[in-house]
């Protein structure tokens, strides 16, 4: 009785252990898609919620792991400015300019476009478009 009793507990705790770890490993997961799919490519067009484009006709924005700017060119290749940006580990939250907004996109789904919400309001703050191939 007390070997079934040890077994059922130790099949319990390491029921629970893989079950938090398969979690974790999920969130980072899809933390680590989202970083990734930003991060490749450029971006043609940054609409912000005043329907401010900052990128100018035929430039582009990149976002670099490297320096976690987002460096935003115009049609010569001339950096005209930077932007900071941070992925708030295991969770769709993106600071950008030093503020954390949600992140509406699935990844999985679509990488087109990123899109950043006032957590407060839901309301756009910052779109991120790229070129449809």
């Amino acid at each position: 009785m007390k070997t079934i009793s040890k077994m059922m507990l130790g099949a319990m705790v390491l029921s629970i252990f893989f079950l938090g770890a398969c979690s974790r490993t999920k969130d980072a997961i899809g933390t680590d898609t989202i970083e990734n799919m930003v991060t490749i490519g450029n971006w043609k067009s940054v609409i912000t919620a005043a329907g401010t484009d900052l990128v100018p006709a035929g430039g582009r924005a990149e976002f670099s792991k490297q320096d976690h700017l987002i460096h935003y060119y115009n049609v010569s290749g001339d950096q005209i400015r930077t932007d900071q940006f941070a992925f708030n580990n295991g969770t769709k939250r993106m600071t950008w300019n030093n503020v954390e907004y949600e992140i509406q996109e699935n990844f999985v789904s679509s990488s087109k476009t990123l899109t950043l919400l006032d957590p407060t309001t839901k309301k756009m703050v910052v779109a991120f478009f790229r070129e449809r191939q």
